[in-house]
């Protein structure tokens, strides 16, 4: 396992961190129900969001050696109601996870509206944040003012890199991105786990960011991604100022 702050670590090419301390991986970002949400659009998409997760999940609970992982927002997608096969993937999906004797807790996101609906029949704890030690881990889509010597874990942003190479191609990565905050504290942002929640792109321009904390605090030239190759591994790239040529 890679450590990437202290305590928190990174394996393989699981898009999740471990907390040590807690014995708790944290995900983020699952989108269940995004394919019924095209389908009322007219698009139709193959139905991956939940079997990705438990993918993931396995994963998680394989190489990680935990049975407690927390959601850290939108484990559901549709805004405005519970659809009836964002419903179905759901309940599938917590019933598979309480087979397995997982302990889940969600961190509520912005797309998690209604999803007490179904959580409450497994019984799973919903929460707005969670205190760890120095660490805080919420969502990111709220507005916070960040407190010194805290590493704040959030999801939101969707992080992936995009690399040209000399022929002007680029090729688009799923990350992990750290960025450091004015007042010394840190943000850890975790890459999405939906298959088709492909990315925000990482840059430096502080307006292309969702997170209220990251785009007014962050530090964007002292960032650093890890890279997800998948199959292969995670990749520790630079800081964002020496990637200024070849990030998009």
């Amino acid at each position: 396992m890679i450590e990437i702050e202290k305590g928190v670590y990174i394996e393989g090419d699981i898009p999740a961190v471990y907390i040590k301390s807690i014995d708790t991986a944290v995900i983020s970002d699952v989108h269940i129900g995004y394919e019924e949400e095209m389908a009322r659009k007219g698009i139709f998409l193959p139905r991956v969001q939940k079997k990705k997760f438990l993918d993931v999940v396995n994963k998680v609970v394989k190489e990680f050696n935990t049975y407690n992982i927390i959601v850290d927002g939108d484990f559901k997608h549709i805004f405005n109601g519970l659809g009836r096969q964002e419903k179905e993937d759901l309940i599938s999906a917590l019933s598979q996870i309480k087979d397995l004797g997982i302990k889940l807790t969600l961190i509520r996101g912005n797309h998690d509206n209604y999803i007490s609906l179904v959580t409450d029949k497994f019984d799973i704890e919903i929460r707005d944040e969670l205190q760890v030690d120095n660490m805080i881990i919420f969502h990111g889509h709220k507005d916070v003012e960040p407190r010194e010597n805290t590493i704040y874990i959030i999801g939101h942003e969707h992080p992936r890199i995009s690399l040209r190479d000399k022929l002007g191609f680029s090729r688009k990565l799923q990350a992990f991105l750290i960025v450091p905050l004015k007042n010394g504290s840190k943000v850890l942002i975790l890459p999405s786990i939906g298959s088709y929640q492909a990315g925000n792109d990482i840059s430096l321009i502080h307006n292309n960011y969702m997170s209220p904390i990251v785009r007014n605090y962050g530090i964007l030239e002292e960032a650093k991604p890890y890279v997800i190759i998948e199959g292969e591994g995670i990749m520790e790239f630079p800081k964002l100022e020496l990637l200024k040529n070849i990030v998009v």
